[in-house]
């Protein structure tokens, strides 16, 4: 079937209409993907290489105050710079409640569970070199236990001794001030 030329064009803009419309609206119908843990830190560790860093993984929760904690000194106004220069930092989130699972980052808690963190609460927490080989890990309390965030003298101390071993290059001043930061 032949359509004059007018109703020709008008069919392939109805057309085309229809079509936009039917991914627009099964694109709001369908859950946007969660980032792959594994592409997240291909991405981190091109970056660790190429600044000469190492790589601070959080794995963290929607519902866990210590992780929002944890993520606030990360992010401090005085401290965040100090962190971001001797760390590339990812977030990966994990044990979502089920209303918001959506939130996990795929292959998440499979590194977790591999990297020591099975048993260990969050935020948990992994240093990884710019080739992605785990150099240290929250499981550092004396007794092996999650730091998570350090509020105690105990999870201070060592807490900075994962900068001793991860951040090489930060200054005793530098870690002082994380210290200072904790402890008020």
């Amino acid at each position: 079937m032949r359509f004059p030329r007018c109703l020709a064009g008008r069919s392939a803009l109805l057309v085309a209409a229809i079509v936009v419309a039917h991914v627009v609206h099964a694109g709001a119908q369908a859950p946007v993907p969660s980032p792959n843990a594994g592409a997240i830190l291909n991405t981190a560790k091109v970056t660790a290489h190429e600044e000469q860093k190492n790589i601070l993984v959080e794995f963290s929760a929607s519902w866990c105050s210590w992780c929002h904690r944890f993520e606030a000194f990360l992010q401090s106004p005085d401290l965040g710079p100090l962190i971001g220069r001797h760390f590339v930092l990812v977030k990966l989130v994990v044990q979502e409640m089920p209303d918001k699972r959506a939130l996990n980052t795929l292959g998440a808690q499979a590194l977790m569970d591999e990297w020591g963190g099975a048993r260990s609460g969050l935020p948990f927490y992994v240093f990884l070199n710019a080739q992605g080989e785990k150099i240290a890990d929250s499981n550092a309390m004396p007794a092996g236990g999650n730091i998570g965030y350090p509020a105690t003298s105990t999870e201070i101390d060592a807490f900075l001794k994962l900068f001793e071993r991860t951040a090489p290059r930060m200054s005793s001043d530098d870690r002082m001030r994380i210290a200072e930061y904790f402890r008020k």
